[in-house]
């Protein structure tokens, strides 16, 4: 079933030391930066400032790309994955080099974790000044991968993307119309009033009719069950949903509406 990408907490990402050198000329110009001092998720600021108005998803995603660029150790490896959830590239990271402007840099990669000639290496070039705690909390990409070479800015979101997401769209305590209390939580938890479940949340699904949330379901065929759901004047709606020749369908009347306590 081709359902586009689901949102998961956990990325991949690499580092092999000692690959290419850096550029030992430039250093005075650009403060020294390590790959660790860019460890985490970064999130294409757009895409966030839009999610935090419409709630939605796969309505975001038509307008502004859901990009995320992050880098996370993996033993004595930086993998690095950007992708919009529908396209991905999975490199690993092999040395942050200083350029001959102030503030600017550029990630060496490798499509392999191990010794790469100079030949074989690409480049990520970034750009931004740490805070006063020496963190970088901004950062502008150009990203060859998946934004073709457009450079944006972005946010660090921290070390795990679904907590953040849920966060925006859907997590927080509601009623519905008969007084039932219903909970979705940042770690991605929904509670409703007959049962209690795991769910992620759809990001960039170009197939699906509706906005969706997809919980385990070891009954069904595909061992998943979906529901959908809309924001509608300040109230969330929630759709039972179902697979339709390999899409996501919602019914077009809503089970439940919900307000935000």
């Amino acid at each position: 079933m081709k359902k586009g990408f689901i949102l998961t907490t956990c990325c991949a990402i690499l580092v092999f030391a000692g690959a290419v050198p850096a550029m030992a000329q430039n250093q005075a110009r650009s403060e020294r930066v390590y790959i660790q001092d860019l460890e985490g998720i970064w999130m294409h600021d757009a895409y966030i400032d839009a999610l935090k108005k419409s709630r939605m998803p796969h309505n975001v995603a038509k307008k502004v790309k859901p990009m995320v660029i992050a880098v996370r150790r993996e033993g004595r490896a930086y993998p690095f994955l950007s992708t919009d959830f529908e396209k991905a590239a999975l490199m690993y990271v092999l040395d942050v080099e200083p350029d001959n402007k102030p503030d600017s840099y550029r990630l060496v990669l490798a499509k392999k974790n191990e010794p790469t000639s100079s030949s074989e290496v690409e480049f990520l070039w970034f750009k931004g000044k740490r805070d006063t705690d020496r963190k970088f909390r901004e950062l502008a990409f150009k990203d060859p991968f998946v934004m073709e070479g457009k450079w944006a800015n972005y946010r660090h979101v921290g070390m795990e993307l679904g907590p953040v997401v849920n966060g925006i769209v859907l997590a927080g305590s509601y009623k519905d119309k008969g007084g039932k209390e219903w909970t979705f939580t940042e770690t991605g938890q929904a509670s409703f009033p007959d049962k209690s479940f795991y769910f992620e949340l759809s990001i960039n699904d170009k197939t699906a009719g509706c906005e969706y949330f997809e919980a385990e379901d070891l009954t069904s065929e595909d061992g998943k069950s979906y529901y959908g759901y809309a924001w509608k004047a300040g109230k969330l709606q929630l759709f039972r949903a179902s697979i339709s020749k390999d899409r996501v369908r919602c019914e077009t009347k809503p089970f439940a509406e919900l307000t935000p306590s």
